[in-house]
């Protein structure tokens, strides 16, 4: 089976569209159509319904791009396996993040992994933990970096870093107080990471301790992203519950507060790196995931003095 026509086959898979996949891969649509129409004489089965401008795969075509992708996979592993023998890393990584690992750690990380391994393409997805999480579980991504753990088949979560989350609020919401009981806390109005991420896992499993539960708190918006509810506190929206890390420098500059509470236990969550243990990794991934784990190991904790410099 001719390469070039498996490739034209998947990309026009992949997009739905035969002049889309032309354009992706600098080919001419006739010369698409071509090699989707010779594999389809060679294998005497049609691999598309062609509906107008719609283009649907058929029963026989699903199986024929589950194994091209499985091939293409194989070839792109011999290729990074042999670059490796030459003492190259090379190859795509796929990496997700949380909404703090995506934005305060990661990016560094990946520009200093570029720096030591220039020949390897780095893709970073954002999303929160369940997003990304589940990702990794699909397949979709090779490595994910989040704020919770998952019990998920398969899947391994390796933990790299301590974060503290801390409650804040603007000056104006608070007033003059910077300590109250949980009683206290409840009535103030509150913004709330969406579920799946892992800032609200974890302060869910703070108040489980005490016998609380964020249903009972006066939520008044939820919101999805650290940088929306930072947004949102300083406006004077309400309280919530954030990355220390995330909240620093609006702390420092005296735009948001710092609200202790004493009823509720010192909250930290960590941070995991999560992969497929049943896959087969290229070595950029495998190397990628040493390098976390060094990195991360000199610098196990994000707490106030160290957060700046991480």
């Amino acid at each position: 089976m001719d390469f070039r026509r498996l490739e034209a086959f998947c990309k026009v898979y992949e997009l739905r569209s035969f002049s889309r996949a032309a354009a992706e891969l600098y080919l001419s649509q006739p010369t698409i159509s071509s090699h989707v129409s010779t594999l389809e004489r060679e294998l005497k089965v049609r691999l598309f319904d062609r509906l107008g401008r719609e283009v649907h795969p058929t029963p026989a075509g699903d199986i024929l791009y589950r194994h091209g992708k499985e091939a293409f996979s194989s070839l792109n592993h011999a290729a990074a396996e042999i670059q490796l023998l030459q003492d190259r890393v090379a190859g795509d990584l796929f990496v997700g993040g949380s909404t703090i690992p995506a934005n305060y750690f990661l990016p560094a990380m990946l520009a200093k992994f570029k720096e030591l391994y220039p020949d390897v393409n780095l893709s970073l997805a954002l999303g929160d933990s369940l997003e990304i999480v589940k990702r990794v579980a699909s397949g979709d991504l090779q490595l994910g970096v989040v704020g919770a753990e998952e019990d998920i088949p398969d899947l391994a979560f390796i933990e790299l870093l301590q974060d503290e989350l801390a409650i804040i609020a603007a000056p104006n919401v608070a007033g003059d107080m910077r300590s109250c009981k949980y009683e206290e806390l409840r009535q103030f109005p509150w913004v709330m990471r969406e579920p799946g991420s892992g800032t609200r896992k974890a302060f869910e499993k703070n108040l489980q301790q005490i016998g609380g539960d964020v249903a009972d708190f006066n939520v008044v918006m939820t919101v999805e992203g650290t940088q929306a509810i930072l947004s949102c506190v300083k406006s004077g929206v309400g309280l919530s519950i954030v990355s220390r890390l995330a909240a620093d420098s609006l702390l420092q500059s005296g735009e948001v507060v710092r609200i202790e509470c004493p009823d509720l236990a010192e909250i930290r969550r960590h941070f995991y790196c999560v992969y497929h243990e049943r896959r087969h990794y290229f070595p950029a991934v495998r190397y990628f995931m040493a390098f976390l784990n060094e990195e991360c190991g000199q610098q196990v904790t994000m707490t106030d003095d160290d957060s700046a410099a991480a």
